[in-house]
């Protein structure tokens, strides 16, 4: 037979086994090997494997959901998927007809063999309790489907605090007084010096020299009572 007259078929690229065959065949390495996870690496040195684990995430879409069709718990530490994450909230919403406690879940989770726990929750979405309210969103038409998937945004870290030297450099600066009064411990000894926030940390003020400054106590009062 000549090149031209080669007769392409696809006779390898699919798995000759089912996935009830499979499955039968990673239910009998976690019952061998007394495991109820195990990595594909694993599989693979176990000289009565069925076929190549690749072999077997390509016809399952993921390993972990091979071993969680056959009843394994998926493995820890893969990507985290918040479709399946939310999917599974709302089977056990529904399971028990209320939004679930954090015992439920973590029950549910558990019995499902999921590969992340009650605390992934909050990490991705900020806890049950705000992703109970956006699937309400959701219902309601407040919020996109997609919406639910888009990771909670994690605030910056607001410090307030004022480490000693930058501290000491401030009032250096500002020659040991009270740059609105000019009010000086050196001349009062009743003068209480400190370092304040010219654009509060509530609004984003970072404890840098440009923005810190010294006050006296009566005067950082003074100002406090004004930004209220």
């Amino acid at each position: 037979m000549s090149n031209d007259e080669f007769d392409f078929n696809i006779d390898r690229i699919r798995s000759p086994f089912s996935k009830a065959q499979i499955i039968a065949s990673l239910e009998k390495y976690a019952q061998l090997h007394n495991v109820d996870t195990f990595g594909m690496r694993e599989y693979d040195a176990w000289s009565r494997k069925l076929a190549h684990s690749e072999t077997i995430r390509v016809r399952f879409g993921t390993w972990g959901k091979a071993l969680q069709a056959a009843g394994c718990r998926a493995e820890r530490g893969g990507k985290l998927d918040p479709k399946t994450m939310v999917k599974a909230f709302r089977d056990c919403w529904r399971e028990h007809k209320s939004v679930p406690t954090l015992r439920q879940l973590e029950e549910f989770l558990d019995h499902h063999k999921y590969p992340f726990r009650i605390k992934t929750y909050a990490k991705v979405f900020g806890g049950i309790g705000r992703l109970a309210r956006r699937i309400v969103q959701v219902q309601e038409g407040e919020l996109q489907e997609a919406d639910l998937y888009c990771p909670r945004k994690i605030e910056p870290r607001r410090d307030r605090t004022v480490f000693l030297r930058v501290r000491m450099d401030v009032l250096k600066r500002d020659g040991f007084r009270c740059v609105k009064c000019g009010a000086s411990a050196a001349a009062d000894k009743s003068v209480r010096l400190e370092v304040d926030h010219i654009v509060p940390v509530v609004r984003d003020g970072r404890s840098t020299m440009e923005n810190l400054q010294t006050l006296c106590w009566l005067c950082n009062q003074g100002k406090i009572d004004n930004d209220n």
